[in-house]
């Protein structure tokens, strides 16, 4: 029996550390897809501002399960491209609202 509670256990810390790894990459992943969405010529596009808003949420995830160091890294690339997004498509997001 503690043989098998032991395997249990030590599936259990993989599992979860699997999922943390997979929660840091894909925040790493969608700031960096942010910011080369520019390179391509995405500016206009919302391509950029939607992977930069997934990765705020990713980040946010981050900051819940305790790991800062990475939630702050990843959420300083989605948020840098998010702020070019905005600067970039100012004068449309003024126009839309009527100024």
């Amino acid at each position: 029996m503690t043989g098998n509670t032991s395997a249990e256990d030590t599936k259990a810390k993989r599992k979860k550390q699997g999922e943390r790894l997979n929660r840091i990459m894909w925040a790493y992943i969608t700031g960096a897809i942010t910011l080369l969405s520019y390179l391509v010529g995405f500016e206009p596009t919302y391509i950029p501002l939607g992977f930069g808003l997934l990765g705020l949420l990713l980040c946010w995830q981050l900051f819940r399960v305790g790991d800062q160091r990475h939630g702050v890294f990843a959420g300083i690339l989605s948020l840098a491209g998010i702020m070019i997004w905005l600067f970039y498509n100012w004068a449309m997001i003024r126009h839309l609202f009527g100024r």
